[in-house]
């Protein structure tokens, strides 16, 4: 175990943080001369032996990968974008599973100077169509099990120049496509990184869309520079970690993990396959996995089946969750079953990064988000005047821009970007990273998160919901998340999701749809029980008035719960009656 962390006291580290002591820990001298895969990989490849990446496939089959061959692959890469004509600037896609080649594209596209960004495989053509052409997109890089759905969004797409399609046997890839293998085969290993700097453009992912037209978020390759930070600092990695971080290139919560963890070197963990209790619990059995980065559900199925566990030998020392908050039951189960406290983390496409945590050295409160990484100043604010709340009053998650993982700007959405902000009390100098003249930030603003929060006495953020989902009955703001969290708690439920259902006397009452537990049998008096169990935990006004079982709950591809999609149910009932 370890002995000490990167972060021996919080509010001191706080105190004396700067950004520049991040940037001196890169390779080149950033801010000027900053290129993110040379500081992710070239730099560490002196080390034949070093380790970047450990895949597992769905069968099972370990390849290893280390700097040393990481960098040759990349390179490779980068000199196949350059032949194809390629240039500095230009848009490259993803649309693959966990492989190696997920990752040597990723690194590769950033190395040429182009733009890389992912698109997740649960995406159809219509969500693949819209992320490749809103952008311009020059080139995609696929599988060749993925190539007919590709093939489908291309043909709204016309953008598109080049398929490159990574394929084993030749099939699946079709006349005019490139393919991965024989032109790697072909390609130099040797190449000189882009002499990129801070402003540079570097990343392109787009939101997932749940609240409208998924917008481009653009970062730039300052952006490493925040990443790093918190993985130093927050995911608190050591030397010989062995770092499972589950989420996908397809979402930007993949380079965050990934790229953070390779600018300080440390090895990387990937599986193939989707979430399986069983598959997993076998992972962490048989790898020697030190941290564990992934999302309340994951945690939730595990805590169901936890069965599954029961003669695992576990080595991990940390773990961490993010996408949704993380109720004080699973908090607990962790430490009882995993053996580790599980930290919350928030953070948003736009901030590039989990700007909020709970760390190893500070006390940690089941239920909160944690405090503000250093080096950014964040607040609950009114979002009509950026007027900093007391604590206790609800209001909006807000940050200041000024630090290197926020974002440059909505892909060519100035008026969009500048709609994020409210002007507020002057924050004092912004740093020189940010771009004032192309976003409109200056200093004073604070960018709105559309997250809801309250701080308590000591500076800790606790979650409420978003803007939109707020449910008012009676008079009362109930918080969606704080009724979730008490139902969770419940030995009956395993998920839960309330909405919002209009009332003709009340003007909304709370509705939860529960997935019960295994042994668990749907049932009246389990539906009062339930009742009775929120009552005593929160209060009388918050307690689901309505609750309706399901098998399952509507999710996003990224695995969050669609409320969306229950308030449109519960709106059309309401009609019907």
């Amino acid at each position: 175990m370890v002995s000490e962390h990167n972060m021996p006291d919080y509010e001191q580290l706080r105190d004396g943080f700067a950004w520049e002591d991040i940037e001196e820990a890169a390779d080149w001298d950033a801010p000027e001369e900053l290129n993110v895969a040379h500081e992710v990989c070239d730099r560490h490849a002196e080390n034949k032996e070093k380790v970047a990446l450990y895949q597992v496939s769905e069968d099972g089959e370990l390849t290893t990968t280390t700097f040393w061959e990481l960098a040759e692959a990349t390179n490779r890469f980068a000199n196949v974008l350059e032949d194809l004509g390629i240039e500095r600037g230009d848009r490259v896609f993803s649309y693959m599973p966990r492989i190696p080649e997920h990752y040597v594209a990723l690194v590769g596209t950033l190395k040429r100077g182009a733009v890389f960004g992912g698109i997740n495989e649960r995406f159809g053509p219509d969500g693949i169509s819209y992320r490749l052409s809103d952008c311009d997109a020059t080139a995609i890089v696929t599988t060749a099990a993925n190539r007919e759905t590709v093939a489908d969004a291309l043909e709204d797409a016309p953008s598109v120049e080049h398929v490159i399609v990574v394929s084993d046997d030749g099939r699946g890839i079709r006349r005019g496509d490139v393919s991965y293998r024989a032109a790697m085969e072909t390609a130099s290993r040797e190449y000189e990184p882009a002499d990129t700097g801070a402003e540079d453009d570097a990343l392109l992912y787009y939101t997932s869309g749940t609240t409208g037209l998924a917008k481009g978020v653009l970062h730039e390759h300052r952006w490493v520079l925040g990443v790093a930070a918190t993985q130093k600092y927050a995911v608190d990695l050591q030397e010989g970690d062995c770092y499972w971080s589950t989420g996908d290139l397809g979402w930007l919560t993949g380079p965050i993990n990934t790229l953070g963890a390779w600018f300080w070197g440390t090895a990387l963990f990937t599986y193939e396959g989707e979430f399986d209790p069983e598959a997993w619990a076998d992972l962490l059995d048989t790898y020697p996995i030190t941290v564990l980065f992934s999302v309340p559900t994951a945690y939730r199925m595990l805590r169901e089946h936890e069965d599954v566990l029961e003669n695992v030998s576990l080595d991990l020392r940390h773990a961490l969750s993010i996408g949704e908050p993380l109720s004080a039951g699973v908090v607990e189960w962790g430490e009882e079953t995993l053996g580790v406290t599980v930290h919350d983390t928030y953070g948003q496409t736009e901030t590039g990064n989990m700007i909020i945590n709970n760390y190893p050295t500070m006390e940690v409160r089941p239920g909160s988000m944690g405090k503000p990484l250093p080096g950014i100043e964040a607040a609950v604010v009114d979002p009509e005047t950026g007027e900093v709340l007391e604590p206790g009053e609800t209001g909006e998650i807000a940050q200041r821009g000024d630090y290197p993982c926020f974002f440059a700007e909505y892909w060519e959405k100035p008026d969009k970007t500048a709609d994020c902000f409210v002007d507020g009390p002057d924050g004092g100098e912004q740093s020189e990273a940010m771009r004032s003249s192309s976003d409109g930030t200056s200093d004073g603003e604070w960018y709105l998160s559309g997250d809801l929060a309250h701080l308590d006495e000591d500076g800790y953020f606790w979650f409420e919901g978003r803007a939109d989902d707020v449910i008012l009955s009676s008079g009362y703001r109930i918080g969606p998340f704080e009724v979730e969290s008490s139902l969770g708690e419940h030995e009956a439920v395993a998920e839960a999701a309330v909405v919002p259902k209009p009332h003709r006397e009340r003007g909304n009452i709370v509705k939860a749809y529960i997935v019960p537990s295994e042994g668990a049998t749907p049932s009246e008096e389990l539906k009062e029980d339930i009742r009775n169990h929120v009552k005593e935990e929160l209060s009388a006004h918050e307690y689901p008035r309505e609750i309706e079982f399901r098998d399952e709950l509507p999710k996003t591809v990224t695995g969050k719960i669609r409320r969306t999609e229950l308030q449109d149910e519960v709106e059309e009932e309401a009609e019907a009656a």
